[in-house]
């Protein structure tokens, strides 16, 4: 967006942990933003271009800086901001907001850190119990938004694509989990076969006992033990 005075906002949602690939992407947003307010050749640029601000909203916590509000602004040696920065980045952390309520209480909240509750635990009925300007302006915008046919739609189909995602990867990890299982149980049956094969016929090549079943794996097994003739073995696996 673009205030009365010409700054750029860009403002974004991250709901995945804050990476070192999210933390490139975001300064390149800003660059770009930046970048694009000038063009080549123009001897006039200066006056055209406006300081830009990007708000990452992130439903995460920066373990390293354990802040609310992460502001990062070009500075030299001496802490100095830099002379007519362009650039201001904030990394908003939502889950840290309920560190805040535990050592402020929610009564006792600033506007932007009602706003950020609000906006990570939604309009609940202790919320709507402080009657604050923050939160009723907060409801009328959900308000509006839930009267937004389109936009109601593209949020259902955005939590049940979330939703889908999610058991594909459960399902993926229960299927590896379930058919590494299978693998070590095969394996160690025909360890346990070759094995007991070697000690009673040391003289017989044991490739025939390559690329066989869980199931035949097994029976050659019970078949070594209660001491079967070799040629009923050579059998089972034929």
């Amino acid at each position: 967006m673009k205030t009365d005075e010409g700054k750029l906002i860009d403002i974004e949602m991250q709901n995945s942990a804050l990476t070192k690939e999210v933390h490139y992407r975001f300064q390149i947003y800003g660059a770009r933003m930046i970048d694009h307010q000038v063009n080549r050749g123009d001897l006039l640029y200066s006056e055209n271009v406006h300081e830009v601000y990007t708000i990452l909203f992130v439903n995460d916590i920066d373990r390293d800086n354990l802040l609310l509000i992460d502001t990062y602004m070009p500075r030299n040696q001496l802490n100095h901001v830099r002379k007519y920065n362009l650039l201001t980045h904030h990394n908003v952390y939502l889950p840290f907001i309920d560190a805040v309520v535990r050592e402020k209480g929610l009564k006792n909240l600033s506007k932007i850190e009602l706003a950020i509750y609000t906006l990570y635990h939604g309009i609940t009925d202790d919320i709507m119990a402080l009657n604050s300007e923050v939160v009723i302006m907060m409801k009328e915008k959900m308000d509006q938004f839930n009267e937004d046919e389109e936009l109601v739609l593209a949020a259902s189909k955005r939590q049940l694509f979330k939703i889908q995602h999610h058991q594909e990867k459960v399902r993926i990890r229960q299927e590896g989990k379930e058919e590494g299982l299978k693998e070590g149980e095969l394996l160690k049956a025909k360890e346990n076969t070759l094995m007991l094969f070697k000690s009673k016929y040391p003289q017989e090549d044991i490739l025939m006992l390559e690329n066989l079943t869980l199931s035949q794996y097994n029976e050659i097994f019970k078949a070594l033990i209660e001491n079967k003739d070799l040629q009923i073995i050579k059998e089972m696996i034929k």
